[in-house]
C-alpha cells in the first residue's frame, strides 16, 4: 500500500467515521512501518489535509457545480487530498498529485469518479490565480478563517471577545505545527538526565518554561522510535496540562481522586508528585479507558495508581469526605488545544458548547463532595472559553461558601493576576487551558 493511498483510508477513517486523527494516524504508522522520508510524507498529507480543510472545501465550491454534502465521501476524501498537495504542497508535482488522485478514483470508485476528480483538480490548478481569498476589509471573518484554516463562526467569536489584533494572533499560534512534548517521570529518572540522553542521540531536546519535569523535542523522530516511552522513562504530555498536578500539590500518604481521569496523565502524574505512599485513584465510567490508566501506570512503574470505575457526575454519593485532594479535569470544549485536535475544529459547532457548563458544574459539585475538610479541589479544562472556566468555578463558590479559592501562580512557577490561571496563546504562546484550586474550610 502506498503512502497516498494510507493517507486517503486515513482521511476516510476521520472525515466519514469520526476517528480521532491522532489515534488513527498512530495506528497507521504501528501498522504499516514506513521509512522516514514516507512517514514525514504520510503525516503532512493527513494533517496537511485536515488543518486546510475549510481551505480545500472553498476551493470546491468555487470550481464543482455538485454540493459538497452530495459528493460521495470516497471521492470527496481523494479530492480534498489532491488539493492539498496542489496547493499546499510546492514540492509535490501538480500532475503526480493529479495522477495519483485518479488512479485512487479509479481503485475505490469507478470511472464516473475518476473523470471528476480528474477534472476538478486539473481546472484547479488552470484556475489557481483566480481563486483567491476574500481581503479582510470585504470579510474579515472569512479572510481569517481561510487564511488560518478556523471554523467561521469561532474566528466571529474570537473577535467579539479579543478584538482584531487578538484573534489575528490565536489564529496564528493555532496554525503552528505544535512540538512534542513530554514529561519525565522523575522517580525513575531526573529531567536533566532524559534531557542529556536526547542530546547525546542527537536530538534537539529543550527543557519546558514552566513545567518542572517537561521536555521539547524539536526535531521528533516520531514516537514509535522514541524508547524512553516504552522503558516509562518519560510520557506524552502537553506542558499546560502538566502543571495541573502541582496545582493539586499532592502529599506522602494522602488519598487523591482524578475523577475524569483517562487516559492517565494527570493521574500518573500525580501519583510522581506524591510519592508510593499517595494513593492516587483513577475514575472513569468506561472499562476500556481504565485499561488506558492502568497500562500507562504500569508501564512508568506507579503500583500507587488505582483505575476506579466510577461516574463523575455521581463519585460524592460513594466516596463523601473520603480524598484529601480531587481532581476535575472536565469534559470540554477543548477549544485551548486547536492545534493538536485538527479534526475537532470542525467537529465542534456553536450550539454543542451550550450544555457543557451544566455537565461541568454537575461533576464539581458531586466531586466537592468528595473532599475532606481542609482539603483541596482542582478543576482544569484545555479550553479558553470562560463560560466553561471562571464562571462555572464562581457559580460553584456562590453555592459553597465552605470551599475558597486560592493563588496558586507559585505552585505553577506563572506570575497570574488573580486566583485562577487562564493561559492564553496570544499572550502565553501555550495551548489555551485554565486551572482553579479550591480549598475547603476546616470544619
Amino acid at each position: 500500500m502506498n503512502v497516498r493511498e494510507l493517507a486517503f483510508h486515513s482521511l476516510l477513517a476521520i472525515c466519514k467515521d469520526e476517528g480521532y486523527s491522532n489515534i488513527v494516524v498512530s495506528h497507521t504508522i504501528q501498522k504499516h512501518p514506513m521509512e522516514d522520508r514516507d512517514r514525514r510524507f504520510y503525516t503532512e498529507l493527513v494533517y496537511g489535509t485536515l488543518r486546510s480543510l475549510n481551505y480545500l472545501d472553498w476551493i470546491i465550491n468555487n470550481l464543482s457545480t455538485r454540493k459538497l454534502n452530495k459528493l460521495d465521501p470516497v471521492c470527496l476524501a481523494i479530492v480534498r487530498l489532491g488539493l492539498y498537495q496542489i496547493f499546499g504542497m510546492s514540492k509535490v508535482p501538480d500532475s503526480a498529485a493529479c495522477n495519483e488522485a485518479v488512479k485512487l478514483a479509479r481503485r475505490f470508485g469507478n470511472g464516473g469518479m475518476a473523470g471528476f476528480v480528474n477534472a476538478l483538480l486539473r481546472n484547479s490548478i488552470r484556475q489557481r490565480n483566480s481563486l483567491v481569498i476574500p481581503s479582510a476589509e470585504a470579510d474579515l471573518p472569512l479572510h481569517l478563517s481561510l487564511t488560518y484554516h478556523q471554523p467561521k463562526w469561532l474566528i466571529k467569536k474570537w473577535l467579539t471577545d479579543y478584538g482584531t489584533e487578538g484573534a489575528e494572533a490565536i489564529c496564528q499560534y493555532f496554525e503552528t505545527i505544535p512540538v512534542l512534548c513530554l514529561r519525565a517521570n522523575t522517580t525513575r529518572i531526573s529531567r536533566d538526565e532524559l534531557l542529556q540522553r536526547f542530546r547525546d542521540r542527537g536530538l534537539a531536546a529543550r527543557p519546558a518554561t514552566y513545567a518542572p519535569e517537561g521536555i521539547y523535542l524539536d526535531d521528533n523522530p516520531g514516537i514509535h522510535t522514541l524508547k524512553e516511552l516504552q522503558q516509562g522513562l518519560a510520557i506524552i504530555q502537553d506542558e499546560p496540562s502538566q502543571l495541573v498536578a502541582h496545582a493539586v500539590d499532592p502529599q506522602p500518604h494522602e488519598m487523591i481522586f482524578d475523577v475524569c481521569a483517562a487516559p492517565g496523565g494527570k493521574t500518573t502524574h500525580l501519583a510522581e508528585l506524591g510519592g508510593p505512599s499517595c494513593i492516587v485513584y483513577g475514575g472513569d465510567i468506561y472499562d476500556h479507558k481504565l485499561k488506558l490508566i492502568k497500562d500507562n501506570a504500569q508501564r512508568l512503574g506507579l503500583p500507587q495508581v488505582r483505575p476506579l470505575l466510577q461516574n463523575a457526575c455521581t463519585i460524592g454519593q460513594s466516596y463523601a469526605g473520603r480524598a484529601d485532594r480531587v481532581l476535575v479535569d472536565a469534559p470540554c470544549s477543548g477549544l485551548g488545544v486547536l492545534r493538536r485536535k485538527l479534526d475537532l475544529r470542525w467537529r465542534k459547532k456553536a450550539a454543542d458548547l451550550r450544555t457543557l457548563p451544566a455537565l461541568q458544574m454537575q461533576i464539581l459539585e458531586s466531586a466537592s463532595a468528595c473532599v475532606r475538610p481542609g482539603g483541596i479541589l482542582v478543576y482544569s479544562t484545555c479550553t479558553m472559553k470562560d463560560d466553561e472556566n471562571e464562571k462555572v468555578v464562581s457559580h460553584f463558590l456562590e453555592k459553597h461558601p465552605e470551599f475558597h479559592a486560592e493563588n496558586i501562580g507559585s505552585l505553577c512557577g506563572l506570575a497570574k493576576p488573580g486566583p485562577y490561571i487562564q493561559l492564553l496563546p496570544q499572550e502565553d504562546q501555550l495551548d489555551g487551558f485554565f486551572i482553579a484550586r479550591l480549598r475547603r474550610d476546616n470544619e
